[in-house]
């Protein structure tokens, strides 16, 4: 197991937990995630946590890109 922190991208639909992947690399997270979002026959969102289960960011389908949690905050 890595002692390297791990971050996850989690997807839900309507409440309902789809799954979760992890890694220790944020930014190959962020191309799974995207690509995942990007197949039509994906279902749900995608989020970006990290180590301490804070959110990272969210998938904006509509725009086909990340959008950080603290530039929605601030």
């Amino acid at each position: 197991m890595s002692k390297n922190p791990m971050f996850a991208i989690r997807t839900a639909e309507g409440g309902e937990d789809l799954g979760e992947v992890r890694s220790s690399n944020p930014t190959l997270l962020r191309a799974f995630g995207a690509a995942y979002m990007r197949d039509p026959k994906a279902k749900g969102e995608v989020a970006l946590f990290g180590p301490n289960s804070q959110l990272v960011a969210t998938y904006d389908i509509w725009q086909d890109r990340w959008e950080d949690a603290e530039a929605k905050a601030g």
